[in-house]
């Protein structure tokens, strides 16, 4: 654990907006108690929010938006659900508390409990770190550094398992994109020429080594028979998958030199690797994989690694 006094907090501004959402979230309640503490929740969620969409995640809004006032007054809720990760909770600190406090009721079904403190003024808010303790009172001293939310959340977006078995069915996950809306139609005819059953391609951000640029992950598939897309023969059959890295062509033109594309097999074991040499337009892996077969595609350059897991 980080010492929260030696941690970098992250200033967020409260805007008139901001405000005029809490009032607007808290009409109707007379029980003064109960008016702030809707009040609060709804500024800690438009703090955290604010902090999400500044590192590049995007939110799915609070169930409390769902809710009205009268249940607002009986749950202590200021829920965010985070696209393609899942839910964290929202917790206000006051600026003399020593405490992040977690309510009963949402002591579950939460990947991280955020806590945000404000000032007394209420103009401003401070995201102090994180939990994913689901004690009552964690002290504010033990919880984990602002700095590594985005580094937590990634990790756990990236641990989402794709099942490409449903790409072949026509049920894509969702992040993943056609890629006419990455590349453009010359791109196309260039990179695209082998015809697939299915291609696929992500966005994928490699970290500092590329100044916070991006590349592309492709995926395609090609099953072997045509068990693979029956749902009644889901044990059967084998398909051919290329993975590739592209440039994202917004910002460069080629890969990076130095850069690895590795896939591994459901052990961690290496199936084969390549590494991007100067002036690469782009570098790949081909395989062939049975049905409920697991495999992770890694992108690495310099310190900086990406994982993505996939079964057949």
């Amino acid at each position: 654990m980080n010492n929260n006094h030696e941690q970098i907090s992250f200033t967020i501004p409260l805007s008139i907006e901001a405000h005029e959402r809490a009032n607007q979230r808290k009409q109707g309640i007379s029980n003064t108690e109960d008016g702030k503490k809707i009040y609060l929740n709804t500024l800690a969620v438009y703090a955290v929010n604010y902090y999400l969409d500044c590192i590049g995640f995007e939110t799915k809004g609070s169930n409390a938006d769902n809710s009205n006032p009268w249940m607002l007054s009986l749950i202590d809720l200021a829920d965010l659900e985070v696209k393609n990760i899942g839910k964290i909770e929202c917790r206000p600190v006051l600026p003399d508390a020593e405490y992040l406090e977690i309510p009963t009721e949402v002591r579950s079904d939460r990947i991280a409990y955020v806590a945000v403190q404000f000032n007394q003024s209420l103009k401003e808010a401070k995201i102090l770190g994180f939990t994913t303790q689901t004690l009552a009172k964690i002290p504010l001293t033990q919880l984990q550094s602002v700095d590594n939310l985005l580094d937590y959340l990634t990790a756990k977006e990236q641990a989402v398992k794709v099942n490409i078995r449903q790409w072949l069915e026509g049920v894509i996950t969702e992040g993943w994109l056609n890629v006419e809306e990455i590349f453009n139609p010359r791109e196309l005819s260039f990179r695209f020429a082998r015809n697939f059953s299915v291609t696929k391609c992500k966005k994928v951000d490699i970290g500092l080594q590329l100044n916070g640029e991006s590349v592309v992950l492709i995926i395609k598939l090609n099953p072997k028979n045509k068990e693979v897309t029956d749902v009644k023969n889901q044990n059967q059959g084998e398909v051919d998958i290329i993975v590739q890295v592209h440039p994202d062509r917004e910002k460069s033109v080629s890969l990076p030199p130095g850069l690895k594309l590795v896939v591994t097999d459901e052990n961690g074991q290496e199936v084969d690797a390549v590494t991007s040499r100067q002036n690469d337009d782009w570098v790949e892996i081909t395989l062939s994989a049975e049905l409920n077969e697991e495999f992770c595609v890694e992108i690495i350059l310099g310190e900086s690694k990406v994982t993505q897991d996939f079964v057949v």
